[in-house]
């Protein structure tokens, strides 16, 4: 002992440098060793959570669905007719993607099963005409597609059930996992807690020995980012660090030592654990916590409190550390709120209207009935299209702040997307309720807005149905609704309409709409306006896009909105393609002819290269019209690679190969994914107009609109900005390297001739242009 104290006496800097590294070792070993566990818990816990499993069970359910519709449509039975069948082979063949293309599914028994499913899918596809075809009583057919349904049924009963015995096997794993972790934390913050001792071991006797010292080693316990307190065995505070200062907004120790945690506005929890750790002698495991202050404000802490004990077993202190998680938890909240929530108006999306409605019916009393209510605003587009999108924007702002002052406590209001809205009414004990608020809403979101110095009158149209009387699963309910909110924009919008059975009958107006578009076709109602894309850096016309445009004798201006699902469901898109595609290469030649070389882009539906049939409609337009293929543009949009990525892969290398550009229209709205434009190599990428609406400001949407265009061009495509309305984004986009745009500030469609005329003359500047 005597030599030991002559060491120490002669040699105290080498002494402490061995102490704090060993302290450092010790902290640094701890906590690697803690994340290190943690990272291993959270991977087991991971795998022990598959949404393939999920993917897997929908895919079963709609399976077994389709399978029930084909059988009632055989038979005959009523409201199961051609396009509820189809709607059930779709949804089917959706699901079958989403299982294929699971994140987790990464096992090797799943892996076994990604073939069969391919190869599902593909069986499916090939009985698509089939299904498309089928009559009642067609026996043969109906063989052939019952035969692959009930072979799929059979191999995804077989995937789910491998899929669940391997998530019970990972639940297993991680439960092991979970109590070895719980060890490792314990020792773990033993190590922590022996650290900080070896510390306050180091400052006691560097307090005797120099001031240089001291100050050395309080700078590392200050340093430590988490907030540390000693207390001795009456609770009192013995040693804070600067961190646990900064929690308790104190400005220096001295205001904590000797003092109890409630003293310093801490709350019980503080001592209530102290004492827990001096009564039975161990540590408390690490726990969240919440440190309210004065003010009314809040921290999120994560603690653990534990002994230390001396030589000979007496516990000399208690060490509470404490984690501020604040921000680390308001950024969970946030991403799980921008997941659920509609991007402009903050209200609920579908995704939660969905979970939110499905809880209400399961929790709804005997005798009580839950009310979905689906709104319309009427003439949106036409705001949109006459006064720009960010006056469409604050109509969509005041109108949900219309709707939410009309609702009750536990009513939920969401948008769909668009002008789509939705309410539940849950609670409600006579049908009269519901039809009050309806009336109520469509009164309230009638009265005139006044926006950015305009008047408008928008309206709304309601279509609502009820549970249990109207059906009792969140899809039957939406569907019904949307079935009355279809009758009352019938009847002249503006009005709110309780669904009833009779309505099905509505089915039927969208069959004569099917028949009206037949005669269209023979009679040639179909034309094309076009609207110019300019050159940013000159102003030039570099093409155009085709639009196209029904004048109906009766009816007159049918909007593509309407007609356009009535032709992708019915099959009428592939003739209205083709005379599309006849129709934009004619004029494209013309425009030749006349000395001008203008492109035309034609949109194709996601249905034509699903089907694979997008390279037929093109050859032949060509092969008809004579047509070169450098005027003709092809413009998709992400939805193609949604059935079948593959055959979209095929389609759009053969679409080059023959010469045709090919353009991926709606850039970064949808499925968005750079993995597709990786292997697809794009000559042109258009952006959304959603991000160019907040091009002037210097905010995510010219950030985002600056990475796609460097994307793009890394990728060697060109970059078509869609929507471009005022000067300002105009020139935001020439700034940021974009090569053309297209919008109301530079060209509305017009005819072919007015088109021509602007071509040959262009201005000088696209400035010119907005100010003529």
């Amino acid at each position: 002992m005597p030599r030991l104290s002559r060491f120490w006496s002669r040699a105290p800097g080498r002494t402490t440098a061995a102490l704090l590294l060993a302290a450092g070792l010790l902290f640094v070993l701890s906590i690697g060793v803690s994340l290190q566990r943690a990272r291993e818990q959270l991977r087991l816990e991971a795998g022990s959570q598959r949404v393939s499993i999920w993917f897997s069970t929908q895919a079963l359910v709609e399976m077994q669905r389709f399978r029930v519709a084909l059988l009632r449509f055989d038979r005959g039975d009523p409201g199961w007719d051609k396009d509820r069948l189809l709607e059930r082979y779709e949804i089917l063949l959706s699901r079958l993607p989403l299982l294929n293309g699971a994140e987790e599914a990464t096992t090797r028994s799943v892996l076994d099963h990604g073939d069969v499913v391919q190869g599902l899918q593909a069986a499916l596809e090939q009985v698509e005409p089939d299904v498309i075809a089928l009559r009642p009583g067609d026996v043969v057919p109906l063989a052939r597609i019952d035969a692959v349904a009930q072979e799929g049924d059979l191999l995804l009963t077989r995937l789910n059930l491998a899929l669940h015995s391997e998530r019970r096997r990972a639940v297993e794993e991680a439960k092991a996992s979970a109590r070895h972790l719980s060890l490792v934390f314990q020792v773990s913050l033993g190590g922590l807690l022996l650290a900080a001792l070896l510390l306050l071991l180091l400052i006691a006797r560097a307090a005797r020995r120099a001031v240089q010292a001291e100050r050395t080693l309080r700078v590392l316990v200050d340093a430590l980012p988490v907030g540390v307190a000693a207390f001795d065995e009456e609770g009192r505070i013995v040693l804070v660090n600067d961190a646990y200062l900064g929690l308790a907004r104190l400005n220096q120790e001295a205001e904590a030592l000797g003092r109890r945690p409630s003293e310093l506005g801490a709350g019980t929890a503080v001592e209530e654990d102290i004492a827990r750790v001096l009564s039975h002698r161990t540590a408390v495991p690490p726990q969240e916590a919440t440190l309210s202050y004065c003010d009314g404000t809040a921290r999120t802490l994560m603690v653990s409190t534990a002994p230390v004990f001396a030589g000979n077993g007496a516990l000399l202190r208690v060490v509470r550390v404490a984690l501020d998680v604040t921000e680390q938890r308001a950024a969970d909240r946030r991403i799980r709120h921008l997941a659920e929530h509609d991007t402009l108006t903050d209200l609920p999306n579908r995704l939660l209207f969905g979970s939110h409605l499905k809880s209400q019916l399961v929790r709804a009393a005997p005798g009580r009935m839950v009310a979905v209510h689906c709104i319309d605003l009427d003439h949106f587009k036409e705001v949109n299209d006459s006064l720009g999108h960010p006056v469409g924007d604050q109509l969509l702002l005041a109108a949900s702040a219309r709707m939410r002052g009309a609702l009750r406590d536990g009513d939920m209001l969401a948008r769909l997307g668009g002008d789509e809205f939705a309410v539940i009414q849950p609670n409600l004990a006579r049908q009269s309720d519901a039809r009050i608020l309806a009336e109520r809403l469509t009164e309230l979101l009638g009265r005139p807005y006044r926006l950015q110095g305009y008047t408008l009158r928008a309206g709304a149209s309601i279509g609502t149905a009820l549970a249990p009387e109207h059906g009792m699963t969140v899809e039957a309910l939406l569907s019904r609704a949307d079935i009355a909110l279809y009758r009352a924009k019938a009847g002249g919008r503006g009005r709110a309409v309780l669904f009833s059975m009779e309505q099905e009958e509505g089915l039927r107006e969208r069959r004569r709409i099917e028949e009206e578009l037949r005669q269209a076709l023979s009679r040639r109602e179909l034309s094309l306006a076009y609207q110019p894309k300019f050159r940013i850096t000159d102003g030039r016309i570099e093409g155009c896009e085709a639009l196209l445009r029904w004048h109906h004798p009766e009816m007159g201006m049918v909007s593509p909105g309407l007609f356009i699902p009535v032709a992708e469901e019915t099959g009428l898109i592939h003739p209205i393609t083709q005379q599309v595609l006849d129709m934009a290469c004619r004029q494209a030649m013309t425009w030749r002819a006349q000395g001008l070389d203008v492109p035309v882009a034609v949109n194709l539906s996601a249905g034509h290269f699903g089907a694979e049939q997008g390279v037929r409609l093109v050859e032949e337009a060509l092969a008809a019209t004579g047509c070169d293929p450098a005027l003709l543009e092809v413009e998709v949009t992400e939805g193609v690679f949604l059935r079948s990525a593959e055959a979209a892969t095929r389609s759009f290398k053969a679409l080059r190969g023959m010469g045709v550009r090919v353009a991926l229209d709606d850039f970064g709205t949808g499925y968005s994914s750079l993995g597709y434009l990786q292997h697809l190599p794009f000559d042109v990428i258009k952006v959304d107009r959603t991000f160019i609406a907040g091009l002037e400001e210097a905010g995510p949407g010219r950030r985002i609109v600056d990475a796609i265009v460097r994307l793009a061009h890394g990728l060697g495509a060109e970059v078509v900005a869609e929507g471009v309305e005022t000067p300002g984004q105009l020139a935001t986009l020439r700034q940021l390297g974009c090569d053309k745009a297209q919008g109301f500030l530079l060209g509305r469609p017009m005819p072919p001739c007015a088109l021509a005329e602007m071509a040959a003359h262009p201005p000088e500047r696209p400035e010119a242009r907005s100010a003529a």
